[in-house]
């Protein structure tokens, strides 16, 4: 039986993909793997009556193909500031063992976990000024998608309502973006897909 938590907060992710991300439609990914990282800040949680209020988790994540296609790895960096029990229900929450989505299904596509490590989160949610700094491992800037043409800054949202990670979500460009934790990840990416939204998990 799952054990009993919830999230209420803020989604954010950055990856490989162009704009909107082709793997929120059931695509393969626009460069054919998939990587970067995704992320999240509890405005409201709790696990086993054990509040997360306040407290950030962020993934590096990567897959050799599609997600769904499995044979992922991740790298798990969990908020130094949380109490032990609090790391441990994260780290549960996460690694998909309190069961429930969308971590569930998540975990079930990595083959190769690593960490976690407990390091200083650092998050600033504000649209296209979102930032975010995971220790010395992640480093996550966003800024406006601009019409290619006339430099027009534009606002874009991709909405699912059947979505298991969220419903309905903010896009935006990466201005910086980067995760480098051994020889598992060295990614490097600028002018592709960044996504904010606000979660209800578990989802249904």
């Amino acid at each position: 039986m799952a054990t009993q938590w919830y999230i209420n907060g803020d989604y954010l992710l950055g990856c490989n993909c162009d704009y909107g991300c082709p793997c929120n439609f059931n695509a393969r990914p626009t460069e054919g793997d998939c990587q970067g990282s995704i992320g999240f800040h509890v405005e409201d949680g709790a696990y086993d009556g054990v509040s997360l209020n306040g407290l950030n988790v962020f993934l590096g994540v990567k897959w050799p193909g599609a997600i769904y296609e499995g044979n992922g790895t991740v790298s798990i960096y969990i908020d130094e500031s949380g109490s032990p029990e609090q790391r441990d229900a994260l780290l549960k929450i996460v690694s998909g063992e309190a069961g429930g989505p969308p971590f569930e299904i998540l975990a079930g596509t990595f083959t190769n976990f690593i960490g976690p490590k407990f390091v200083p989160i650092d998050v600033k949610v504000a649209g296209k000024d979102t930032e975010v700094t995971v220790g010395d491992y992640v480093r996550m800037k966003f800024e406006s998608i601009r019409n290619p043409k006339s430099g027009v800054e534009t606002d874009s949202k991709v909405v699912l309502p059947m979505g298991f990670i969220f419903k309905e979500a903010d896009q935006y460009s990466l201005k910086e973006f980067w995760v480098k934790d051994g020889p598992e990840f060295d990614i490097s990416l600028s002018g592709t897909c960044a996504e904010l939204a606000k979660v209800q998990w578990p989802t249904v």
